[in-house]
């Protein structure tokens, strides 16, 4: 056997190992009622990650999703299983006017490199967009979908 097939070998086990074990880790510290929301609300979806966070005092899930149809969603659910958010990615020529607009006004210097809509269980929809400054730091500007403004991360 020549050195490069071993090579090859060597990396397809480790990638085999490795990179199921990489997803275990990312979604062990998942709650089962917190996994079971996200796969009875998308139940042909794959959980690719699972993370704990506190938004405002309170503890809360981020659950990534991966559909059979390759659509990533990301969801904050409750550790007793209420999904609080659902969001997906949003191409930035189908953000409402009123959101671009309101976006447009208060960040004139800017300009939004993504989109998200947030939908919440009321069926309320928000949209966040995001961008970067002259540093090169990450901001997020959440709007309500006729333009009202409601808070930047």
């Amino acid at each position: 056997m020549s050195s490069r097939t071993v090579l090859f070998l060597v990396l397809a086990i480790v990638l085999l190992v490795v990179a199921p074990a990489s997803l275990v880790a990312k979604t062990a510290a998942c709650p089962a009622a917190v996994k079971d929301a996200a796969l009875k609300a998308y139940p042909s979806a794959k959980v690719t990650a699972c993370k704990e966070e506190k938004e405002k005092g309170k503890v809360q899930y981020e659950v990534k999703l991966e559909t059979k149809e390759a659509k990533k969603l990301e969801l904050d659910i409750s550790p007793e299983g209420a999904i609080l958010l659902t969001e997906e990615a949003a191409a930035l020529d189908l953000v409402p006017k009123a959101v671009t607009a309101a976006f447009e006004a208060k960040y004139p210097k800017m300009k939004a490199t993504r989109a998200a809509k947030q939908t919440r269980p009321d069926g309320t929809i928000t949209y966040e967009l995001a961008w970067r400054d002259g540093k090169g730091k990450r901001h997020e500007a959440t709007f309500k979908d006729d333009g009202t403004f409601v808070e930047e991360e």
